[in-house]
């Protein structure tokens, strides 16, 4: 069965974004600056990543200099994990700016 280009040329642009996305997630979680946050709200997603719940955190991210962020970081969290990661608890991300953008990212969370 032949595709058409198009629908080849859309996938190979979605395969690229979600590369250049772990690449990221990668080089912030090994490069970025730590920093706590207050888990303010997790939603589940209708999205798995190797049967491993993708989820919504709300957090409200304390910097080591006492500025206060709050953001909402989209994330995947091994299912073993997700007791830790209920509202109110405090977890450690990492931040690094990245195309003038701050960006977060959950240490513990699973990158494929």
């Amino acid at each position: 069965m032949l595709r058409s280009p198009f629908c080849i040329v859309i996938l190979v642009k979605q395969l690229r974004a979600r590369n250049k996305r772990n690449t990221q997630r990668k080089a912030i979680l090994t490069g970025g600056m730590s920093a706590q946050a207050k888990i303010n709200s997790i939603q589940q997603t209708n999205v798995q990543v190797d049967n491993q719940p993708e989820v919504l955190l709300d957090l409200s991210v304390t910097k080591p200099n006492g500025e206060t962020i709050h953001t909402v970081v989209r994330t995947v969290i091994p299912i073993v994990n997700i007791p830790a990661f209920q509202k109110g608890n405090i977890i450690e991300v990492k931040h690094m700016t990245i195309d003038n953008e701050l960006k977060f990212e959950v240490v513990g969370a699973y990158v494929p």
